[in-house]
């Protein structure tokens, strides 16, 4: 006959060893089944842990926005005062004594760039001297008509300067008409002061100060000539005088345009 003790403490025995009661956590159940602490994990190890938030910083973000901001202020400052600088070294002194009747107006470097030049050969163009220098007239004029200002007149003397004392490269005047005949010759000339007056037709006058040395257009002011002299020859035909500006023309590219006034007077 079995003992009535023996049965129980077996069963004892082997539901420790199921259920992870007792001392039962030596033969490893209670490691898998029991508080899970070696093999799942307590919910504290790295593996399952999620990943503590970052915050972003935001002083990196600033100083890039903040440079940017310094850069286009700086670009800004300097067309600004850069444009200034052209007008104050272009400007002839003393100011031209205008003829009677006759009224000038300065007008800012940059003033005919929303002009579209009209070609070489129907500019009505006559130079003017206003130094001392001897025969810079024709000089100036025989060069202008090798770039094409073929309707350019005989030179003479400025008016508007009779002692020759106009401390400057020169001046490019022009009436209200002439705007796109002033911004032909400022393509070649793109160091002189620009003065508009009151004469009714589109005629232009380049003067020549003290300063003025002799013409030399950059090549992107020649391809621009090559471009205005090839539509006219292609439409109107060469030579004469335009005296008033007419509609139509060739389309030409604003970086050249650009490009053909870039310079360091």
């Amino acid at each position: 006959m079995r003992s009535g003790r023996g049965e129980p403490r077996a069963l004892v025995t082997l539901r420790g060893r199921r259920h992870g009661t007792g001392t039962a956590g030596r033969n490893g159940f209670r490691d898998r089944e029991g508080t899970g602490q070696v093999a799942s994990g307590n919910g504290s190890g790295e593996r399952g842990a999620p990943r503590p938030y970052r915050k972003h910083r935001p002083l990196p973000a600033l100083i890039v926005i903040g440079v940017l901001a310094l850069g286009a202020v700086f670009v800004w400052v300097n067309a600004v005062v850069g444009r200034g600088n052209v007008d104050e070294a272009v400007l002839c002194t003393p100011a031209p004594t205008p003829p009677a009747g006759t009224t000038y107006t300065t007008v800012p470097h940059n003033g005919l760039d929303d002009r579209a030049p009209m070609p070489p050969d129907k500019v009505a163009l006559k130079v003017l001297n206003a130094s001392t220098t001897r025969g810079q007239g024709g000089i100036a004029t025989t060069a202008l008509r090798g770039l094409g200002f073929t309707a350019i007149a005989d030179p003479g003397n400025d008016p508007a300067y009779p002692k020759g004392d106009a401390k400057c490269r020169g001046q490019i005047r022009y009436g209200e008409n002439g705007a796109a005949a002033a911004r032909t010759v400022s393509l070649v000339v793109p160091c002189a002061e620009l003065v508009r007056d009151n004469r009714k037709d589109a005629s232009v006058d380049l003067v020549t100060g003290t300063r003025f040395d002799d013409i030399r257009p950059r090549a992107e002011a020649l391809r621009v000539l090559q471009q205005l002299t090839s539509w006219s020859q292609a439409h109107q035909g060469g030579g004469g005088s335009e005296q008033s500006t007419g509609p139509g023309g060739p389309m030409i590219d604003q970086t050249l345009l650009a490009s053909a006034r870039d310079v360091t007077c």
